[in-house]
């Protein structure tokens, strides 16, 4: 699993240098949903829309969301989706920082892995978006624990929730290896310089963790879709440019360029997706003995 120092080294730069190239509205760091959308703004509302249907989210809810970011989730289930209360959880000292600042009583943040969260009652809706991804490390995926690790969220997740609760999930999955020698090369940066101490799971891997906990109501893949998020991202980073390098460097514009060409071509090639899952727990049968 990403540690702590992990999500500060890819995080934990600075809340205004994320603020401007993300969405002004959400600033929500995760691939958005373009269908007809017309702006960043609007693709990212309609990705919250889409996962808080996902997630089941109905008005007076308690809602968690694993991995919160800077509290746009949040935000939705509340002022949207008419939940009650919403708690968020997040490695990243930055993000635990500006979401906690949110102006709404009915929010509450957690600086904390997910492993550590005991929360005194159960939640009735759950989302997690982009997080899944730093679930499980390089080291677990080589030694075959990787899906051990995912099944243990899972199982937390219904630890955490009343019987009925959904899970909306959405995280980037591999899809094929790299055929050649640009595609090595992106991936290695995303995973040595953009990402470390995470793996990205396959669709596989997910099947193989929610089995006989969740099961699947309802599915997309939309990999072309970061590659346009990641795109729209990119051209704000570079009308900011100027203002970037006086206050953070140059060396942290050109990594950020790099990061940004190197994921919008993996989506683009396949090389890897972006699933969208809701998931229904399972209700087991009853048994019966003589």
């Amino acid at each position: 699993m990403a540690t702590k120092a992990d999500i500060a080294y890819h995080y934990d730069v600075d809340n205004r240098f994320f603020g401007l190239f993300l969405d002004r509205q959400h600033r929500a760091y995760s691939c958005a949903v373009w269908d007809g959308a017309a702006s960043l703004e609007e693709a990212q509302q309609q990705k919250l829309a889409r996962l808080s249907r996902f997630a089941g989210i109905e008005p007076g809810n308690s809602v968690i969301d694993v991995g919160c970011g800077w509290g746009g989730m949040l935000k939705y289930a509340i002022d949207y989706a008419g939940a009650a209360t919403a708690t968020g959880i997040t490695l990243s000292e930055d993000q635990y920082r500006f979401a906690s600042e949110l102006q709404h009583a009915q929010i509450n943040v957690q600086l904390s892995s997910w492993r550590d969260v005991t929360p005194e009652g159960r939640f009735d809706a759950l989302v997690s978006i982009g997080a899944f991804e730093h679930f499980a490390s390089l080291e677990d995926r080589d030694e075959a624990r990787h899906r051990r690790v995912y099944g243990e969220f899972f199982d937390w997740c219904r630890s955490v929730s009343t019987n009925r609760a959904q899970l909306g999930l959405q995280t980037i999955v591999t899809l094929r290896m790299p055929e050649n020698l640009r595609e090595v090369r992106d991936t290695r940066y995303l995973l040595e310089r953009v990402f470390p101490g995470s793996a990205l799971p396959s669709i596989g891997d997910v099947q193989a963790g929610i089995q006989d906990r969740y099961e699947i109501s309802e599915a997309k893949q939309i990999g072309p879709d970061y590659a346009r998020t990641l795109a729209e991202w990119r051209s704000r980073l570079t009308l900011h440019r100027g203002e970037i390098e006086r206050s953070y460097g140059e060396e942290l514009y050109a990594h950020y360029e790099k990061y940004f060409l190197a994921a919008e071509s993996s989506f683009s090639a396949g090389i890897v997706g972006l699933l969208q899952l809701s998931l229904n727990p399972v209700r087991h049968a009853l048994s019966f003995s003589r």
